[in-house]
């Protein structure tokens, strides 16, 4: 019998409050870089900005990298999710902050991983 394929899923999720608000522009290169940071494969990258919020996505070959920010508040979200053994979602995310300096964030980790 034929061993089945097990499916990877790395999950590295928060928040951050109280960091300089940086342009849509700046946060889609931040994340760039957080991607090859991480070893994945970047397949597109947006930027988008509303009246109340604003963000950048990165799509990856491994799933995706986003960050969305809610104007005036100093208050981010950051989700960072891979599939696959050879991607490090939460060298990502360790990144990003590093990036944004913010004074407090959360940090949790899910395992997405099929049985």
């Amino acid at each position: 019998m034929e061993e089945e394929s097990r499916v990877v899923g790395k999950h590295v999720f928060g928040e951050m409050y109280g960091f300089e608000e940086r342009s849509p522009e700046e946060l889609k290169d931040i994340l760039l870089e957080a991607a090859g940071i991480a070893n994945m494969h970047v397949v597109e990258a947006l930027s988008y900005e509303k009246p109340t919020a604003y963000g950048a996505v990165v799509l990856v070959e491994e799933s995706h990298l986003a960050i969305h920010v809610y104007r005036g508040y100093s208050y981010g979200i950051v989700d960072v999710y891979t599939c696959g053994e050879k991607s490090r979602p939460e060298l990502a995310y360790d990144f990003i902050v590093e990036k944004l300096k913010p004074l407090r964030y959360t940090r949790s980790y899910a395992d997405r991983s099929s049985a």
